[in-house]
């Protein structure tokens, strides 16, 4: 167990890296990761540790001003055993969609390669300034990539009011917007009315930061949703506050929701999933049982 070889971040930004979170992935031996303070996206050899490609965007003031900076969490791979992309979100909130074989941005995703997370998100979000992003992955199942929402770190919002963290569904070949998830359901949408006096008008946040979970043979994908704006305080939006601090079940083509179990009725204690959803195949009193697993921050482990 000797080290093999070393690869340094320390200029794959215009400062040093100190909270380097992201998960590598290899495919057909290469790594592939997100590192540094711009979210570089690095192609390496995963036996000599050569360099083969990298990939940057400077965002300007947008990235700048970005709720959730630095590496991230990492980034996705797909193939369809001809083409192979990696998929990633910048700090500024904007899906990027490279070549896997030279790290060069996809001409037929998006704009050149990019889809704007800002727009088409049924909401007006300040391209510059609007409070909202992701460091998790894009995850992406039978062929849809499903994009998360996060906002600022910490438990103090500015105001009552904020973007709210809309989930949605893209096309992994063109970048097409599939289906959108409202986690704070508009007027006249299942569990609108547990916002009461109108307080899902203004209310933000309600997105989800962490990992996404996808069972392809069930098409199905699962959202483990967090608080709304007021980590610790929910005077400003009475009720049980769907879908906040829930699982959320949907079909992976269309968005619809299936099922969805709400773990804390109006939450004041910042009692969100930090970790994923887990899929799992377990038997119970002799029947084989599909099942997913959700860990929560009051060290409970629900199983549905």
């Amino acid at each position: 167990l000797e080290i093999a070889w070393r690869f340094k971040t320390d200029n794959l930004g215009p400062r040093k890296e100190f909270n380097l979170e992201s998960t590598p992935l290899v495919a057909n031996g290469v790594m592939y990761s997100t590192a540094g303070t711009r979210r570089t996206v690095v192609a390496i050899d995963a036996g000599t540790g050569e360099q083969l490609w990298m990939h940057s965007e400077n965002e300007g003031p947008r990235g700048q001003n970005a709720p959730r900076q630095l590496s991230g969490r990492g980034l996705s791979y797909w193939t369809d055993g001809r083409e192979e992309r990696i998929l990633y979100v910048t700090p500024g909130y904007r899906l990027v969609a490279l070549d896997a074989k030279t790290g060069s941005r996809v001409p037929g995703f998006g704009k050149d390669g990019i889809v704007d997370l800002k727009l088409e998100n049924d909401q007006d979000i300040d391209l510059l300034t609007g409070e909202v992003g992701l460091h998790a992955t894009p995850l992406i199942g039978n062929d849809v990539v499903v994009v998360g929402a996060a906002h600022r770190p910490g438990g103090v919002p500015r105001s009552k009011t904020n973007v709210k963290g809309f989930i949605r569904g893209f096309d992994v070949r063109t970048g097409k917007r599939l289906w959108i998830f409202h986690t704070i359901p508009s007027l006249g949408e299942f569990g609108n009315e547990t916002w009461e006096k109108d307080s899902w008008r203004y209310t933000g946040n309600t997105g989800v930061w962490g990992q996404i979970a996808i069972d392809e043979a069930l098409n199905m994908v699962y959202l483990p949703v967090e608080l709304p704006t007021g980590d610790y305080y929910g005077g400003n939006r009475p009720g049980a506050n769907l879908f906040s601090e829930t699982l959320v079940a949907l079909d992976l083509t269309t968005g619809q929701r299936k099922w969805h179990y709400q773990f804390v009725h109006h939450g004041i204690w910042d009692f969100d999933m930090a970790a994923p959803p887990i899929l799992a195949d377990i038997t119970v009193d002799g029947r084989a049982i599909k099942a997913i697993a959700q860990p929560t921050k009051q060290s409970w482990l629900y199983v549905f």
